[in-house]
């Protein structure tokens, strides 16, 4: 009998989710200064290295969730002379899509936060690992994915080593992503990290972003490289198999909004011993500490209350500009008496059904106007993966 594959289970009742931690360490050099790793650029369109890869490679994983529902927390963030090492980030426990993302994590720069260390990311490990236990009890086919960015390597590597192997037993895959151009060979504990630590399965990748930003191809795969297999030896280890699910559709459709990014305007100060303090005056991170119910000694953080005058609001901060979807953007076409209006050409996206390869060709109807189209499947695109149409 044929061994079932990643396919057979994305296509099979497989329940993805995906979960973000973001490191908020000083040793991301301070937020004012271009080129730092979290500074805002006044110029439209142009992001950060954080945002790059919360929109690159969260792009990538969050194509396989289905309900577009992510937790997102920070680690190496002092409030209050505390370091938090788990602290929820935004207001809502789960955040919509990648823009939503974006948006929590754009968030916590108007928060009172002073940006300190040590760069520790067990506490967030372990939360999620909790996280995808409890949803497995519900749905056996249930598996979670935690996309860990961070700007250089954990400062203590056997408790990072040790807590990997006290969590390997959950049904998670951990995409860790190096920012910058930081020297990360510190990280290579992580490779075959499995064999010579003796844990039953493999359950971390380490990707370094800079090598991979320019080409998409290369990202994807660097991304995706291990979690088929450790997802598939998860389950067939426990006797798990897909499930025939009578709803799965060859060309699931949907449309989506995007949003351009927003400018930030960032009120900071150093601390006598260096660190980077932002006078905020309201918290934007808050906390529903079931999170961490299950794990001893572990719970998701918020900052205290720094005396908000009202909620989302900081009397030291520029508004935002308002966010409006890239749809929504479009102004409708010009109407002349004798030339038909054309209607905004709409985006959306197509997954790639089961056994499908690039370059084939899929027939698909318009999600606005009903017509039928044919599209090619881009070059790097799995069975199961999702691309972008514009019609």
């Amino acid at each position: 009998q044929r061994s079932p594959t990643f396919v057979d289970y994305i296509s099979g009742n497989c329940d993805l989710t995906m979960s973000v931690a973001i490191d908020f360490t000083g040793s991301n050099g301070d937020p004012r200064k271009p080129g730092t790793l979290h500074h805002f650029s006044s110029v439209s369109g142009q992001l950060n290295g954080y945002e790059k890869a919360i929109t690159a490679v969260g792009g990538i994983l969050a194509k396989y969730d289905s309900d577009q529902m992510f937790p997102v927390v920070g680690f190496g963030a002092k409030y209050d002379g505390i370091v938090r090492h788990c602290f929820q980030v935004g207001s809502d426990r789960e955040v919509h899509g990648v823009q939503g993302i974006l948006d929590a994590y754009r968030g916590v720069f108007r928060t009172p936060l002073v940006m300190s260390g040590p760069t520790v990311f067990t506490e967030a490990i372990q939360v999620a690992a909790a996280q995808a236990k409890s949803r497995q009890q519900v749905s056996p086919l249930s598996y979670s994915i935690l996309l860990l960015l961070t700007d250089g390597a954990v400062t203590d590597v056997e408790a990072t080593k040790q807590v990997l192997a006290s969590v390997a037993d959950a049904p998670l895959s951990i995409v860790i992503v190096g920012i910058g151009n930081a020297d990360f060979s510190a990280m290579q504990f992580l490779d075959d990290f499995e064999s010579r630590s003796g844990m039953n399965r493999d359950i971390v990748q380490f990707v370094q972003f800079s090598k991979h930003e320019y080409d998409k191809t290369s990202l994807t795969r660097a991304t995706l490289d291990e979690i088929p297999d450790q997802l598939v030896k998860f389950f067939t280890s426990r006797g798990i198999m897909p499930q025939e699910d009578k709803n799965f559709s060859t060309s699931k459709i949907v449309v989506e909004d995007y949003s351009e990014d927003c400018d930030i305007d960032l009120s900071m100060d150093y601390s006598a011993d260096g660190e980077i303090t932002l006078n905020g005056d309201q918290s934007a991170a808050y906390v529903d500490n079931s999170y961490g119910a299950n794990v001893s000694g572990v719970h998701v953080m918020a900052p205290p209350s720094a005396g908000a005058t009202a909620p989302g609001y900081n009397p030291h901060a520029v508004s935002a500009p308002p966010i409006h979807g890239a749809l929504a953007a479009v102004p409708p076409p010009a109407v002349a008496a004798s030339v038909p209006v054309q209607p905004a050409p709409t985006t959306f996206q197509v997954q790639v059904p089961p056994g499908v390869a690039p370059g084939t060709q899929l027939q698909i109807n318009h999600p606005t106007t009903g017509q039928q189209l044919v599209v090619a499947v881009p070059p790097g695109v799995p069975p199961g993966g999702v691309f972008s149409v514009q019609a």
